[in-house]
């Protein structure tokens, strides 16, 4: 017998003591808990949930944990009784053999189970006098429990240890004592490593029928960061006043022409105190010269600009005077109008130095503008101040202001230290240096030759005060005294280094060769003069060589470079490419030339074309490389007029189950014993090819046709029917082969293909290891197709679409609330279509996109006028469909606002309808793309909900408004027990989350109650109207707001 306030025991039975191995003693006054008599946590919560709702519980097995351990199975009753002012539970059970695995489970409380556990907000239920009966994982997390067991096993059967504040926790339980209910009762508690935090929580108490108090039913929030991140806004706003508030730079707030704030330094910048400026017109602040532009940016700023202005402007102040004060000014929504906020400081100083110091500049710089020679002027402790353009570009800037940037000190200009010391020596000595040559380094590294003048200014007492100069380049004149002397020794150093080959030849001996030609050769350079160069190379490179020749003394133009096969000494060959031509000198006709070795860039590049046609895995011709064969087969037959080729697209059956069981290792394998196998059934000379990562393509030598086709088709499926025997597994891998034989229409690999994988996947639907060649009923669907596909693009250029509204209602009032958009296709001959007969081809071309984009900007226009026309529906809203492929893009949030910005709609009177697929492209991605749009105020349903395979979580953390359940549900809920107990389960969790739901398709009376029962609020479907043009939603709209249910 257990007390049902704390869940004490109170009394047992002998057989109980006897069974369980405690004495009577040991028992009373714990909670079975405590003991650890409960196996399975959640039968405890089962037994106080039916305790809850039902006040008893029949035939219930349980199973119950000895002293010694043993596990006792027992079919338990209990019922809930009065005594002595006290609420008990009597528990009376017989021990039965192992618990039977229950095949009838309760759906609705194993839903419920789900959610439960699912849940993020931290869910529990206690006993009236304490004692927790159940926790979620969410709850034992807040709290800072390994798991829900572990809280319910250590946490005291008082929450009061918990509280921080003990007064708040008692007028906590004086509320709920009073009223039964807390809502968002914030509280700081300490978790159970002491640490504290915030939570939200909210508590209701259980009653039964009589009013007696059975259990209370609270959930927790962690709401720490929220309290924290209160705070730290408080803080802020107080620093940014205290900021403003002491600001040296006057603050300013204006709004339609009237000060609505300034600060101190600003008062006290035009003379006056802060009280006499709040109010006043700004417009009597402005000086007269400037009050014309200032008008023009008031105009600028009330018209919407949100452009930031930053100006100069001169103002009045209180003594009259005029002060020159530079403006920056943002715009900023105060009290829901526009409003320039900024800041202003006083240049009025700044600008007169800076005025004189510019005339100043001025005078200086023409000084040095028409000058040819380079100038420059250094102040005492070296540092260039000075320098004017032709310096510049004498030591290799762009500009002066370049060069003064770079060259900051006279040591920056790159001059060897003994020229340096030397020229440093004669200025201490002399004062100046006249008509010295030194060399130095230009910015980009050349050496150049100048004739340098210094000259030492010194002031009244002596001291160095600036030092002064001239640079003129004499480069050009020292090389040219140089040039003849040199030449001749430069040219034979620079042959001679070279890290090329270098040769010359005479009647087709060698002349001369530098250390690089000889050692490209193998051979000593004595031992090439007069070889003749037939001697160093191979059979292919002495034609190569012969045919340039032979062209040369026909007088054909012959390019200079060329690759050719050079034998060393030792016997090994290289690719060498080669740049050479005749040349004339006194003593007669030469042939000059350089060779380099290239062997390795072509092996490199030979192994990179391999890489780029062949598959890694299998060595065969990749789709690349299979496209080019077909390109050239089919040019072959285009010109001879005969297409007696044929092409066959083989798909395994089956690959995938391989990869996701044993794994892609193994599915390698089998990839490579494939193969093989194929290899071996294909005639020689065929094309065989990976395709793709499960599919070969086949393009038979010579002539072929669809006879041999076939043929070599049924080889290839005989290859793959034996197993395969990898790592100790047997598999089985078929094939679904198409087959396209050739026509005159076919002009690209392209449509070879597509007309093959069209073959391959009708004959992968007639049950897979089968083979179809591609005919002319194929070929009429491929083309019907094409047709539809033809017919949509114009039918988006002709504005044959149409957009139709069903309806959304209130279930209990039958109000239209709202309209779900709905595409229609006019089409010119065959009449209005519906969604599923276009809407594939669509989204195959990537038009589903563009034609999203039109219906939002319809229904949004559309939606706008009712709204206006019909001030009784100006809260009516619009759902609108919205693709993955047209959700995916990046910018989809800022394009639904323009189209909002546009019609001039509400965002509040917009729902974007998306599906589970969303999450499809990566959760992550998927939920900043929801925040951005949720952020302008529109809501978020998901559509088909509960067909899809995203986690609830997925749900639980985007920002969703409403969800929609699926017409497939709704269809047959009245005898259907699963669908209904599906409907029921979306229901709950909707509420759970705060979500509006939608039912799409009610059809009959029996479901729209079956709905408002479970909780749903809205509905469209036939039972109200169907999808309606424009104009007869508008006569729905003008007749009313409420629609009758049909017949």
């Amino acid at each position: 017998m257990l007390d049902a306030g704390d869940g004490r025991i109170v009394d047992v039975s002998p057989a109980v003591s006897a069974a369980l191995g405690y004495d009577v003693a040991e028992l009373l006054g714990q909670r079975p808990i405590d003991v650890g008599l409960w196996r399975n946590l959640d039968e405890r919560a089962l037994l106080w949930a039916n305790l809850r709702s039902q006040g008893r519980l029949c035939d219930q097995p349980f199973e119950f944990v000895a002293r010694d351990g043993r596990i006792l199975h027992v079919l338990s009753n209990c019922e809930m009784f009065d005594f002595g002012g006290r609420t008990l539970v009597i528990c009376i059970g017989r021990e039965i053999g192992e618990i039977a695995q229950s095949t009838n489970a309760d759906p609705d409380l194993a839903s419920y189970r789900s959610l439960f556990l699912a849940a993020a907000e931290g869910i529990y239920r206690s006993l009236p006098r304490g004692g927790l009966i159940d926790v979620n994982p969410a709850m034992a997390q807040i709290f800072g429990y390994d798991s829900p067991e572990q809280m319910l096993r250590e946490f005291e059967r008082s929450a009061r240890h918990v509280y921080v504040d003990q007064d708040d926790y008692e007028r906590m339980a004086a509320e709920i004592h009073a009223t039964g209910v807390l809502s968002n009762r914030r509280s700081r508690v300490r978790r159970r490593d002491g640490s504290l935090i915030w939570i939200s929580e909210n508590l209701r108490s259980v009653c039964d029928g009589s009013g007696r108090l059975l259990f209370h039913e609270g959930s927790v929030v962690d709401i720490t960061r929220e309290v924290a991140a209160a705070a730290a806004l408080r803080q802020s706003e107080e620093l940014y006043r205290t900021l403003v508030d002491n600001c040296r730079d006057g603050v300013f707030l204006i709004q339609r022409g009237k000060v609505v704030f300034i600060n101190e330094a600003m008062a006290q910048m035009l003379g006056y105190a802060v009280d006499e400026l709040t109010g006043c017109e700004y417009m009597d602040l402005v000086a007269p010269e400037s009050r014309v532009a200032q008008g023009q940016r008031r105009v600028s700023r009330e018209s919407g600009s949100r452009e930031v202005q930053d100006y100069e402007i001169r103002m009045l102040c209180r003594d009259g005077s005029h002060r020159l004060v530079q403006v920056r000014a943002d715009p900023v929504v105060y009290n829901g109008d526009i409003a320039s906020t900024g800041t202003a400081r006083d240049v009025t100083e700044e600008r007169a130095g800076q005025q004189a110091l510019a005339e100043a500049e001025r005078k200086y710089r023409k000084l040095f503008r028409h000058s040819v020679v380079g100038l420059f002027q250094t102040g005492p402790d070296g540092r260039v101040v000075e320098a004017n353009a032709a310096l510049a570009r004498l030591l290799g800037f762009g500009s002066r202001l370049e060069l003064l940037q770079s060259l900051r000190h006279i040591d920056d200009l790159q001059v060897d230290t003994d020229t340096y010391q030397r020229i440093f020596a004669l200025l201490q000595a002399n004062g100046q240096v006249s008509d010295e040559e030194v060399r130095l380094r230009r910015r980009d590294g050349r050496p150049i030759w100048i004739s340098l003048n210094l000259h030492l200014v010194r002031d009244a007492d002596g001291r160095p005060q600036s030092l002064e100069g001239s640079i003129q380049d004499i480069t050009a004149r020292r090389d040219a005294e140089r040039a003849l002397l040199s030449s001749e020794e430069r040219y034979r150093t620079l042959v001679e280094h070279a890290q090329i080959g270098v040769y010359v030849m005479r009647d087709g001996r060698y002349i001369y060769v530098n250390q690089r030609f000889a050692a490209l050769a193998g051979y000593d350079e004595r031992e090439l003069i007069g070889m003749h160069w037939t001697e160093l190379t191979t059979d292919s490179g002495r034609q190569i060589i012969e045919s340039r020749l032979e062209a040369r003394r026909r007088g054909e133009s012959v390019p200079a470079e060329y690759e050719t096969l050079l034998k060393r000494k030792d016997g090994r060959e290289l690719r060498v490419s080669v740049s050479a031509g005749p040349i004339r000198l006194d003593d007669g006709d030469y042939f000059s030339g350089t060779a380099r070795d290239v062997t390795e860039r072509h092996r490199f590049e030979t192994e990179l074309e391999h890489n780029a046609t062949h598959d890694a895995l299998t060595g065969l011709p990749n789709r690349v490389l299979f496209e080019r064969h077909l390109t050239e087969r089919l040019r072959e037959a285009h010109a001879a007029g005969n297409f007696d080729y044929a092409v066959l697209f083989l798909d395994l059956d089956g690959f995938k189950l391989v990869n996701d069981s044993l794994g892609h290792a193994v599915g390698d394998r089998l990839l490579v014993e494939i193969t093989a196998r194929l290899r071996a059934a294909v005639p020689p000379g065929s094309v065989l090819a990976r395709y793709g990562g499960d599919e070969f393509t086949v393009l038979p030598a010579g002539v072929c046709g669809e006879a041999a086709a076939e043929q070599l088709a049924q080889r290839l499926l005989q290859a793959l029917a034996e197993p395969f025997a990898l790592g100790g597994h047997r598999l089985y891998s078929g094939a679904s082969l198409g087959i396209v034989t050739g026509r005159a229409a076919y002009a690209t690999p392209e449509q070879v293909l597509r007309d093959a994988d069209t073959a391959m996947y009708r004959a992968k639907a007639r049950g897979k290891a089968a083979c179809v060649v591609f005919d002319e009923a194929m070929h009429r669907a491929a083309r019907e197709r094409l047709r539809l596909e033809t017919d949509l693009r114009e039918a988006v250029e002709r504005a044959e679409f149409r957009v139709h509204y069903q309806p959304l209602v209130d279930l209990r009032s039958g109000a239209v609330v709202g309209c779900e958009a709905l595409l229609r296709w006019r089409h010119p001959q065959r009449g209005l279509l519906q969604p599923p007969q276009f809407l594939g081809a669509a989204e195959e071309t990537g038009l589903i996109v563009a034609i999203d984009w039109w219906v939002l900007e319809q229904t949004c226009a559309q939606l706008r006028a009712w709204q206006q026309r019909y001030p009784a529906f100006a809260a009516l809203r619009a759902n609108v469909n919205v693709d993955d492929r047209q959700f995916a893009e990046r910018d989809v949030a800022a394009g639904i606002g323009r189209v909002l910005g546009r019609t001039g709609l509400d965002a509040a009177s917009l729902a974007i309808e998306v599906t589970e697929t969303v999450f499809r492209a990566g959760r992550g991605q998927a939920e900043a793309i929801l925040a951005e749009v949720k952020q302008l105020g529109v809501s978020l349903v998901v559509d088909d909900f509960g067909t899809g395979y995203s986690s609830l979580d997925s749900f639980a953390s985007s920002p969703f408004d409403a969800l929609k359940i699926d017409r497939s549900f709704v269809r047959d809920m009245e005898s259907n027990r699963r669908h209904r107990a599906i409907v029921r389960t979306i229901s709950g969790f909707a509420e759970d989350l705060g979500l509006a739901l939608t039912a799409e398709g009610v059809e009959t009376q029996a479901q729209a109650e079956l709905l408002m029962a479970m909780g749903c609020g809205t509905a469209q479907g036939f039972l109200y109207a169907p999808a309606l043009p424009a104009e007869e939603m508008e006569r729905l709209l003008a007749s009313g707001s409420v629609l009758q249910r049909r017949a």
